[in-house]
């Protein structure tokens, strides 16, 4: 069977044509052809996608470092009035267990009040 296949693709390639002799000269001149040509194509688009991400990101962060930096209209700066409101609930913060077992409270009963509700909706 091996034998019979082996005898198969000698006798194709004894028929088969032999390929003509490769011009490399022409070859290179046909490749850097194309390649320029593919290169003309991608590059009236390619080269504005940078510059427009570029100057839009440097847009988004002039924008931030002007508004940021901006007060609001009481004359505090932002920061000043978020850590006011931070010291205010300090005396909350330092009890954060006691409100985290009061959260889980609150979700127990929450979780109690939905058996009747899921018997109601079988019934």
């Amino acid at each position: 069977m091996a034998q019979d296949d082996r005898d198969i693709l000698d006798a194709l390639a004894r028929t088969a044509p032999t390929p003509p002799d490769v011009h490399w000269g022409r070859y290179r001149a046909e490749l850097r052809e194309k390649l320029e040509t593919r290169r003309q194509r991608r590059a009236w688009w390619r080269r504005p996608v940078p510059l427009a991400l570029s100057a839009s990101l440097a847009g988004v962060l002039l924008f931030f470092a002007v508004w940021g930096g901006r007060e609001n209209g009481t004359g505090m700066d932002l920061v000043t009035l978020e850590e006011a409101i931070l010291g205010g609930r300090l005396g909350l913060l330092q009890q954060y267990a006691v409100v985290e077992r009061l959260d889980l409270l609150e979700e127990l009963d929450m979780i109690r009040n939905l058996d009747p509700l899921a018997a109601g909706l079988r019934g």
